[in-house]
């Protein structure tokens, strides 16, 4: 499974996502490999133009499901994205001072994007380990939902977005050990799933 985080950008120059992917790495990589998983990380630059960057990640690793984590600083818990927007701010400053030249990700395409994950189960899987989680309809229009949005659209691979609070809200090590025992099980259903559609088409 491929889990990308974000650096830091305007207002916002410590992201703890980057700190629970690099606790992944650091402490959780054993768990994903003993439970059959292979686990890929990847820390994106908060630029507009993420869309090549996600599709770069996703060609080089070809994963079965990716997780996107970002920082969702005014939120007072995790959230669980239930879809991208079709609509982007122009006014808001990426981290190399650049600004969106549109208003959509993609003109004439719908509204918003479903994400291709079971976001309730994954929020009460989040609930069982301690982790204060709930589901959003909004994953803003920033970077953050641009890269979901992205993931969509290709549909190279099962997505979904998890927005982290500050880090006095919920520390990054505590995430980092909710991820590490929620996400393997879940990765592992939906590889089987993927799996088995792809055996139903080739068989008709």
């Amino acid at each position: 499974m491929l889990v990308t985080a974000f650096g830091p950008f305007p207002g916002a120059p410590h992201n703890p996502s980057a700190e629970i992917l690099a606790d992944l790495e650091r402490h959780w990589r054993g768990r994903f490999s003993r439970m059959g998983v292979k686990l890929v990380t990847s820390v994106l630059p908060v630029v507009h133009a993420i869309g090549p960057l996600i599709d770069a990640c996703v060609a080089r690793e070809k994963p079965d499901a990716i997780v996107h984590l970002g920082l969702a600083g005014r939120r007072r818990n995790v959230t669980v994205e239930t879809r991208a927007r079709n609509m982007v701010s122009t006014l808001k400053p990426d981290a190399r001072g650049a600004f969106a030249a549109r208003r959509a990700h993609a003109a004439g395409a719908h509204a918003s994007l479903p994400a291709a994950w079971d976001a309730a189960l994954l929020v009460a899987r989040l609930r069982e380990t301690g982790v204060d989680a709930a589901r959003s309809n909004d994953a803003g229009d920033y970077v953050c939902n641009a890269a979901l949005w992205r993931s969509l659209e290709t549909e190279a691979a099962p997505a979904v977005f998890i927005h982290a609070p500050k880090k006095s809200r919920v520390a990054p090590s505590e995430l980092a050990r909710a991820l590490a025992h929620v996400l393997p099980a879940m990765t592992l259903r939906i590889a089987r799933r993927r799996a088995l559609t792809r055996a139903s088409a080739e068989f008709r």
